[in-house]
């Protein structure tokens, strides 16, 4: 008796629910603190985007745009590393090509004859003797004797400046020994140098010796007499310095463009510290 009177209850009551509302929905009743949404802040259910349609409820995206807008994420984390990483891939592209003609810190890649069109690299033009040197200071403070009356510069493996040698640097074009430090060196720093500080242990040295007379070999021979390299606890017993003609030699030294670039980047990141990079660069390499 209890149930059937409970049905026929509920059958009486239901068109009323169903009218309540149908009519609520319908006309919305205006309460005294009833506000106007502000323009802009209701979410549609559908959004036409370059990544294509996102599909919402009340805001909430469903699984398909869910996952279209994480992989769009992706994509653009990796376009950031990769713009962020070229410089320092060039730089690892660089420190390959010339661990082929011999070992860091003990190796002058010299264009004797200039460039010519066999050599692939940066902005280099063919009146002038480049002398290219990796410099790696893992083992501890490096001293670079530079030649006189030479152009160049030390920058660190983020392809940044740090420091002018020669004619623009701090010995004025007379030539003089420069103390390359690694990072976060704390140790003794002996008189009689010019210290560079790079906050990388890996750095770049080129540097241009200049024709005379329309001749490269006053500067050539200046650089093979002066150019010394060795660690400063070897400074009482320099070794020699190997000099390679790179003119005439195919070489690459600009970065790839296939996915052999992130291998390169991938081993600068397990070398070098973080704390040699700027915050937006350490983001990057945080998304590789």
């Amino acid at each position: 008796m209890k149930t059937g009177f409970t049905k026929c209850l509920l059958a009486a009551a239901l068109p009323c629910v169903l009218w309540a509302t149908t009519s609520y929905a319908a006309s919305p009743q205006q309460m005294k603190m009833t506000t106007p949404i502000a323009p802009g802040v209701m979410v549609p259910d559908k959004i036409e985007t370059s990544i294509g349609t996102l599909n919402l409820n009340y805001g909430y995206p469903d699984d398909a745009t869910t996952q279209k807008v994480y992989d769009n994420l992706d994509a653009s984390r990796a376009l950031q590393a990769y713009l962020l990483a070229i410089p320092i891939v060039n730089q690892a592209g660089m420190r390959a090509t010339l661990r082929q003609f011999g070992p860091a810190n003990q190796t002058n890649v010299i264009w004797e004859d200039l460039v010519d069109s066999k050599t692939v690299e940066l902005t280099a033009n063919d009146n002038t003797v480049y002398s290219f040197i990796w410099l790696d200071t893992k083992k501890g403070p490096l001293v670079v004797e530079i030649p006189p009356m030479v152009l160049g510069l030390v920058d660190d493996f983020w392809y940044r400046w740090v420091a002018d040698v020669g004619i623009t640097g701090p010995d004025k074009g007379k030539g003089g020994k420069y103390l390359i430090l690694p990072p976060g060196y704390k140790g003794e720093v002996p008189k009689g140098y010019f210290v560079v500080r790079p906050s990388t242990y890996g750095t770049w040295m080129p540097f241009r010796s200049f024709l005379v007379d329309g001749s490269t070999k006053p500067g050539v021979e200046s650089a093979k007499k002066h150019l010394k390299i060795y660690q400063l606890s070897d400074a009482a017993n320099p070794p020699e310095v190997k000099f390679v003609n790179a003119s005439g030699i195919p070489a690459n030294f600009v970065p790839p463009g296939d996915y052999a670039f992130w291998g390169l980047l991938n081993e600068v990141i397990q070398e070098e510290p973080s704390e040699g990079s700027d915050s937006t660069t350490q983001i990057g390499r945080a998304h590789v």
